[in-house]
């Protein structure tokens, strides 16, 4: 085994201007599909590109990773980055570009060491979560099939039906999101996992089997049926019976790391120019509290292809955890494209059968993909955010991508024609979708309500996909309801009734995306709220002005008590709306938890203000009464239509609901 880990080298472009921090990325996930092992493609095969796929050489994969990810860590400004590539049971390669200790790679920094620096992982955790589960399938310990209630020593409200391991590690086992404190820098905020599970979960809003919808909750709960079955606590356990066997021991799902391993973790950055933010914590550590290196991170690469020792995890169980979790046509036409395996994501890259995870904290974003066909497998770990929300995704995307372009992709296939009907299913498909993956009972409804899908049909049964805050992709109908992106790595399948009624889509393994009409689609709410808003802001200044005004032109006012006081109530309903609004934006913590007296005195001084739709009304009514002048009575009545709508807002993206965990 010959494994290289030199340095990038160190440039210093100009500064381009300073961008936002990068948003969280929660929940990137997996990849699926297990197909029989090969041996690697030879340097004869045609690549996609007319070109020889290369072979997987130490020197070539180190040229390929040179010329490639020093460029893409420069043009996105990013800190550094750790790579693992892996074939035929050996590490190819283990390289560190970057710095491990500056926001940027200056003179000075602590090169990025792929056999020395830790990373955290995110969701690629819910790998290893996978892995202890089918263990305890494998000695008998659990059924994959068996309600998991029967293994919980608190009560789970499960309306949709009774929830198994299986539908756990495929993401369907139909709960609403839950963000609530995730992901924390205070380590006192962290709290033993069943009372995490226990305490306010959430909902069950779909039925088991029937709508992938990615779940942190879920994994958490699979890795706590773990526990509850072996009497070992999560960290432990994985570390006895999958780190240890596997020579892992530069990893930890430990929080925080053992003294042996803190020091070794690399910084992560949350912005390019920004020093390094405290180590992160998960509040359930099975789905997404490991720290790693990459040359673990190799090994466990070669565990996933058949290459680790048999006592971790035997050859049928683990082509059972490779392979689609749920029956064909469970899913209807949604799984024709991806589907999950007990922890992958199964899909297609240029072609070639491919199982990956993504894994994204605040300041860690990575990526583990394996091509069993091929015998390969390559994982990369970021530490820091860019300029863009998406720098990280682009980055990985592109390292997968060549990866397979370069090592493993076949010659490439004419796009064949559309199928008869092609273009009628593509309009039946148009139009805006809604993740699935959102909170319905509590008040991160209101952040689901903007991850919206447009797809619109082109004349010749083409779709072009845009993905909220992503560009649109062009993809060709290859079969009936299902859509493949030519010479890319794009699908989308529907899910039709026997009319040919399209209600949801897939575009990944993990989740799909409901039906919604264009009124939200086009944000058409959220605009009019901003224009509500707008309304009272321009009130509270108009107001006293006006008031000044006329008690310049016409003295005293002499409409009487009643009157003045009603009117007063009235507009102070704006003040309060407003002030309700900030207090509960101001609630919400960097790691999205809730200051919880904030928000409550936020729902209060809101609930005060859209209670003053009432007074304002009246107000109205006597304006008009009064034959008071256009300017007044439009004033007045902008004044009630705005607060009614904040009101009717505000309950329907559950701001003013009782539940208040996000």
């Amino acid at each position: 085994m010959r494994v290289h880990r030199s340095p990038a080298p160190w440039s210093s472009p100009a500064a381009p201007p300073r961008a936002p921090v990068a948003g969280l990325v929660l929940v990137l996930a997996a990849l699926l599909l297990l197909a029989p092992l090969a041996a690697p493609p030879t340097a004869t095969a045609a690549g996609r590109d007319g070109q020889d796929v290369h072979e997987l050489t130490t020197e070539d994969v180190d040229t390929w990773l040179d010329g490639l990810v020093p460029a893409l860590l420069d043009a996105e400004r990013l800190p550094g980055a750790t790579v693992a590539v892996v074939s035929g049971g050996e590490v190819v390669t283990l390289r560190g570009f970057g710095a491990a200790d500056r926001p940027r790679p200056v003179p000075g920094a602590t090169p990025v060491d792929p056999e020395h620096h830790l990373f955290r992982i995110g969701s690629l955790s819910k790998l290893f979560t996978a892995t202890a589960v089918m263990q305890q399938v494998e000695r008998g310990a659990l059924d994959l099939d068996a309600d998991v209630r029967e293994h919980l020593d608190f009560p789970l409200e499960l309306p949709r039906g009774a929830v198994t391991l299986r539908h756990l590690l495929s993401h369907t086992a139909g709960f609403e999101e839950r963000l609530d404190h995730l992901i924390t820098p205070d380590a006192e905020k962290v709290r033993d996992l069943r009372t995490e599970l226990a305490e306010d979960p959430p909902q069950q809003i779909f039925a088991p089997g029937t709508t992938p919808a990615y779940s942190n909750y879920g994994l958490a709960l699979a890795g706590h049926v773990v526990e509850r079955v072996t009497g070992v606590p999560f960290e432990e356990y994985v570390r006895a019976e999958i780190l240890d066997p596997l020579g892992m021991s530069s990893t930890s799902a430990e929080q925080p790391l053992p003294p042996a391993l803190a020091d070794r973790m690399a910084g992560g950055f949350p912005a390019p120019d920004a020093g390094p933010a405290p180590f992160e914590h998960l509040s359930v550590p099975p789905a997404g509290s490991v720290s790693s290196t990459a040359a673990d991170m190799a090994a466990f690469l070669n565990f996933h292809l058949g290459h680790g020792p048999g006592n971790v995890l035997g050859a049928g169980t683990m082509a059972t955890l490779h392979s689609p979790a749920l029956p064909p046509g469970d899913l209807g036409g949604l799984g024709a494209a991806e589907q999950m395996t007990l922890g992958f994501r199964g899909h297609e890259v240029r072609g070639q059968p491919a199982l990956s995870h993504g894994g994204d904290t605040y300041l860690f974003h990575s990526e583990l993909v394996l091509f069993p066909e091929a015998d390969a497998g390559l994982f990369v770990s970021l530490n820091g955010n860019g300029v863009r929300a998406l720098s990280t995704a682009v980055l990985r995307q592109q390292l997968v991508d060549q990866f397979a372009r370069r090592y493993v992709a076949p010659p490439e296939q004419a796009v064949p024609g559309p199928p008869p009907g092609a273009a009628d299913r593509a309009a039946a498909v148009a139009g805006h979708y809604r993740s699935q993956r959102r909170a319905e009972s509590s008040a991160a409804a209101l952040a689901g309500a903007f991850a919206v899908t447009t797809v619109t049909a082109g004349p010749d049964g083409t779709l072009e996909v845009a993905p909220f805050m992503a560009p649109p992709t062009t993809v060709h109908e290859v079969e009936p309801w299902l859509w493949r992106e030519a010479g890319g790595t794009a699908t989308l399948a529907a899910r039709a009734d026997d009319d040919g009624t399209v209600r949801d889509i897939a575009l990944v393994a993990y989740r799909t995306e409901g039906r919604v009409g264009a009124w939200h689609g086009l944000f058409v709410p959220h605009v009019l709220l901003l224009a509500a808003l707008l309304v009272l802001a321009g009130t509270l200044v108009a107001w006293p002005v006006n008031r000044l005004r006329r008690r310049r032109r016409w003295g005293a006012d002499r409409s009487g008590p009643r009157p003045r006081r009603v009117r007063r109530l009235a507009y102070a309903a704006p003040a309060a709306v407003l002030a309700g609004v900030v207090l509960f934006v101001s609630s919400v913590q960097p790691d999205l938890s809730l200051v919880r007296p904030l928000t409550r005195l936020g729902q209060a001084v809101l609930l005060l203000g859209v209670l003053g739709a009432v007074p304002a009304a009246w107000h109205l009514a006597g304006t008009v009464g009064r034959r008071a002048g256009l300017v007044a009575v439009t004033g007045a009545a902008l004044l009630t239509l705005s607060l009614v709508y904040v009101a009717g807002y505000a309950v329907a993206f559950r701001v003013l609901w009782p539940d208040i965990s996000i």
